[in-house]
């Protein structure tokens, strides 16, 4: 079932965005299940919406891509807050 994930990141900009696009090879080489990532400012911060094909999917990048990549930059937020909702159709 697809899954779509909200990430706010307090203190987040669109430069720190760019620098996790780029770290992260998200352009050129996109996560398996991913079908698609929109980003922009929120009140304070930055958000990120994406949308998986499964909630497996997501984990899985979550664990190979992401948390590695956070932790190569310490600059990075990992306390953003997140949710992640089950989608019945798309």
């Amino acid at each position: 079932m697809a899954v779509l994930v909200i990430a706010e990141n307090a203190g987040g900009t669109v430069e720190i965005d760019d620098a996790v696009v780029k770290s992260l090879n998200l352009i050129d080489d996109p996560p398996s299940g991913a079908r698609i990532r929109m980003a922009g400012p929120m009140d304070g911060g930055w958000r990120v919406v994406s949308l998986w094909e499964s909630r497996e999917a997501f984990q899985s990048f979550v664990d190979q891509r992401l948390k590695p990549g956070v932790e190569r930059h310490a600059r990075w937020s990992r306390d953003g807050a997140g949710t992640a909702a089950a989608l019945r159709t798309v």
